[in-house]
């Protein structure tokens, strides 16, 4: 089996791939772009092997990394993704874990950096992310190699799987779209866009009776993706009036931020001292007095304090050094 390792940049996804593989690597190059690859047999599994893919935040076509990225996965077909996300910054990292739920492809959620989480009391729900995202989440800590063996257990597990295991949504405001879609995708739109994909969908299959995963197609189709654009023209232009690009970027973080508050347990009381702190330093009155004793404080660490820490360094520095010469002159290593 071959999984693509996919992840938001800084996410622990290069210290799992190093985990998972050993010293059974290489780095590779993809054709016609200056990115690196790195393919390794993982440890253990005889033939398994998982692919380091580059660090990105979404699937657009945009630059060499997110166009390396959305190709492999495309052109390749991998067995399986495993999706790296920083449990630190959860938030930020579903967005392009929306956008591989979109690609059909059997996928498990790694949550990275859960150790970290918890240090700073808060907690996720292990059981609500799966279903409201319809795949396995395995939580693991890629520096202190926990939780690996589960996440490879459930990937194998998990082979050929494209679709949802199953998906629990409490929205508060039910679609009313002819086609309820909510036990199929983890995402799903306003009405008005899920009629557009439909509508695409059924020009897609007269014109492109070959294509597999018609919805990510139409979705990208929508959003006036160039290469999709390019490669699969519709000849009824005003099945695409205009490019639903933000549209769609809106209703993902909005289903995200749905997602955080049913998942994410003490982000209030977090965001609360945070919320403290902002409103301390950008104060209208005691926001400049506390900028300027901050910035006298690191004047004085660095000026006054550090140079007291510089004498009796250097007096430290005159001892070792006039002792290595008396010890190497003892030994007649160097002459007197």
């Amino acid at each position: 089996m071959r999984y693509a390792l996919v992840g938001n940049q800084n996410c622990g996804k290069t210290t799992l791939f190093n985990q998972l593989t050993g010293s059974n690597q290489h780095v590779g190059n993809f054709p016609g772009v200056t990115v690196d690859s790195k393919i390794g047999e993982i440890r253990g599994e005889k033939g398994d092997c998982v692919v380091d893919l580059p660090g990105i935040y979404s699937i657009r076509p945009y630059t060499n990394e997110e166009l390396v990225t959305r190709r492999f996965i495309l052109k390749e077909h991998p067995d399986g993704i495993i999706n790296i996300v920083d449990a630190t910054n959860i938030e930020r990292n579903l967005y392009l874990t929306l956008q591989l739920l979109e690609m059909h492809i059997p996928m498990v959620l790694a949550l990275n950096m859960m150790d970290i989480v918890e240090k700073r009391g808060m907690e996720i729900d292990l059981h609500r992310l799966p279903e409201m995202l319809g795949v396995p989440v395995i939580p693991v800590s890629a520096r202190k190699r926990s939780g690996l063996d589960s996440l490879l257990h459930a990937a194998a597990h998990h082979k050929g799987q494209a679709d949802p295991d199953s998906l629990i949504h409490h929205h508060k405001n039910p679609a009313r779209h002819v086609h309820d879609h909510h036990s199929e995708f983890a995402m799903v739109y306003s009405d008005g866009i899920e009629d557009r994909i439909d509508q695409i969908i059924t020009a897609l299959k007269k014109k492109y009776p070959e294509l597999s995963n018609y919805r990510w197609h139409a979705i990208k189709l929508l959003e006036k993706d160039p290469e999709i654009t390019k490669a699969f023209p519709l000849s009824d232009p005003a099945l695409i009036s205009r490019s639903y690009e933000q549209d769609i970027i809106n209703e993902k973080y909005a289903f995200i931020k749905e997602v955080i508050d049913e998942v994410l347990v003490n982000k209030d009381k977090k965001a609360a001292v945070t919320d403290k702190a902002d409103s301390l330093m950008t104060h209208p009155v005691w926001g400049l007095p506390i900028f300027l004793l901050i910035m006298a404080l690191v004047f004085f660490f660095t000026f006054t304090v550090g140079d007291w820490l510089k004498g009796y360094f250097e007096l430290g520095l005159e001892a070792f050094s006039g002792g290595a010469a008396s010890l190497l002159t003892y030994l007649q290593v160097a002459p007197p």
